[in-house]
């Protein structure tokens, strides 16, 4: 599942927050998913970002994902939908 984390820079002369997106198959506030955010932080950012902080973590939605898998064509031909029959016996009628 696809995670929103914000990550937060020390305090000091400029302070800075941003959100990174990463991937993980734990729930959202595990120990888990917080070392996966960890790891695609340092992957984004390298060794500036060892003493920066997660402090929130969301889902983000599955509208805001987009196309996960690749669409296939269909080149058959189109089938015909198929008739309906009619009763033969009216129901109902006295």
């Amino acid at each position: 599942m696809k995670y929103r984390a914000t990550i937060v820079s020390p305090l000091g002369a400029a302070p800075s927050s941003s959100t990174i997106e990463f991937e993980s198959e734990y729930r959202a506030g595990t120990k888990q998913n917080i070392q996966d955010a960890r790891y695609k932080m340092l992957e984004l950012h390298g060794s500036e970002a060892i003493s920066w902080t997660v402090t929130d973590i969301k889902r983000v939605p599955d509208s805001e994902q987009g196309v996960q898998e690749q669409l296939m064509l269909d080149f058959r031909e189109p089938t015909e939908q198929p008739k309906r029959k009619r009763r033969s016996v009216k129901r109902g009628i006295s």
